[in-house]
């Protein structure tokens, strides 16, 4: 018995010992660069790697790289590989099993100084990233950034710090966590700070824009210094976007939902608190994919003029699409309401944004307008006498201490609390003339 167990231990000293050497082969194999591009969406990419028994080096480059699903010919990513091979890796976090631990130094060149991604990974810039590749394929990488600032036009924008996690797994759904602890946004008139902001973005795929995923803000507390001293805090941003079938086999189509909240508000304002949701759907997802793209171009690459994004919205306006919007908000001591239902049957006709104008919404669009605000609340704000002449007038009718307003907007025609009202005078208006 004791013999066998001597046996088992040698056996185990020796895979600990060769398993690193064979890793090191695999990673060395040819067929990892192709899995590389499938996992990062980055069809350029080349490998080059000298393997060694326990380690390797290498370098990266990506030419016209893919950043959120748009490609960017003037730029390039160069990068110096430390690999470690597994089984058993020591990692800034410890002890880790798995394939293989990858310390990459990054370098960004041919955008703008102004995107923060050409900021975080300059040349003189001294971020680094770590990869944790698992045996099955899948991969947890690491950002970890001290103070650094960048300028983006008129403004400053100074991080104290900054931590990104990327989880992959073997099927390309990405999740990105972000967070900093402190925030300065410098402008000419004023100074916006933010304190503990959290990101949380999730997608079916890291080379796309987030569509379908899911995308989640949180901001302890927003400051602005200025003539208008603003706080808010309990800062909540969530979104989320899921394909849906399309109409009788129709191409699929996008379901929408965004979500502001705000817990408390201090300003000069009677605002103090708010709530807002909105719900989007019936728009191609080819339409989102290329307006996502256009998007981000001018966030990551900003161009003085942008057709393409144009043509998007004229597209997107083209076709039906529906949107549903609720707020909530408190002011002047009470809470109030808002619902608004918008149902846009499409304009096949247009061709540029000159043939959009206001008739031609009035004309075509169909909504549903519902209010209600607390009247005891109204009775204290700057609303107060119209309120009370609008009521007796019984414009304003009220239901258990709320006015309530209801409008209505069908074929060009608008009804207000049961009332109609002619719009015909207001049809024609903004109508774009050109000789």
């Amino acid at each position: 018995m004791k013999k066998l167990g001597i046996l088992l231990a040698l056996v185990m000293i020796l895979l600990l010992a060769t398993t690193p050497m064979l890793l090191g082969l695999v990673i060395d194999d040819a067929s990892t660069q192709a899995r590389l591009r499938e996992i990062t969406g980055q069809p350029t990419l080349e490998l080059d790697t000298r393997s060694g028994w326990f380690s390797s080096i290498g370098t990266v480059q990506i030419d016209a790289p893919v950043i959120a699903g748009a490609n960017y010919p003037q730029a390039r990513i160069d990068a110096d590989l430390e690999i470690s091979h597994g089984p058993l890796l020591w990692t800034d976090e410890g002890l880790k099993i798995g394939l293989a631990w990858v310390t990459v130094h990054p370098v960004l060149q041919g955008l703008p100084e102004s995107t923060l991604a050409q900021a975080l990974f300059d040349s003189n810039s001294s971020s680094r990233l770590h990869l944790l590749v698992s045996f099955d394929a899948s991969a947890q990488g690491q950002l970890h950034n001290e103070a650094f600032a960048y300028t983006y036009g008129p403004q400053r924008y100074e991080f104290t710090d900054l931590r990104v996690d990327v989880d992959i797994d073997r099927n390309q759904q990405a999740t990105v966590t972000a967070t900093s602890s402190h925030i300065d946004i410098h402008s000419p008139l004023s100074v916006i700070s933010l304190e503990q902001a959290d990101l949380e973005l999730q997608t079916a795929r890291l080379d796309r824009s987030p569509l379908p995923g899911s995308l989640g803000i949180d901001i302890a507390q927003l400051q602005m210094n200025s003539e208008q001293r603003l706080t808010m805090r309990g800062i909540s941003i969530d979104y989320v976007a899921r394909e849906e079938p399309g109409a009788e086999n129709g191409p699929p189509s996008l379901y929408l939902q965004q979500q502001l909240q705000v817990a408390s508000i201090e300003s000069g304002t009677p605002l103090t608190a708010l709530n807002i949701e909105t719900e989007l759907k019936g728009i191609d997802m080819e339409i989102i994919a290329a307006y996502m793209s256009a998007a981000s171009d001018i966030a990551v690459a900003p161009r003085t003029n942008n057709l393409g994004q144009e043509h998007v919205f004229v597209t997107m306006m083209q076709s039906a699409f529906e949107q549903s919007s609720r707020a909530q908000f408190d002011a002047w001591g009470g809470t109030h309401s808002a619902e608004l239902d918008l149902l846009w049957p499409g304009e096949p006709t247009l061709r540029t944004l000159d043939d959009l104008y206001i008739g031609l919404y009035l004309q075509k669009m169909n909504a549903q307008l519902n209010i209600s605000a607390d009247a005891e609340a109204l009775a204290t704000s700057p609303f107060a006498a119209m309120v009370r002449n609008y009521s007796a007038q019984g414009i304003l009718p009220q239901n258990n201490g709320f006015i309530e307003i209801t409008a209505s907007l069908q074929g060009g025609s608008l009804n207000l609390n049961g009332q109609s009202i002619n719009l015909q005078p207001f049809l024609n208006l903004g109508i774009a003339r050109t000789p």
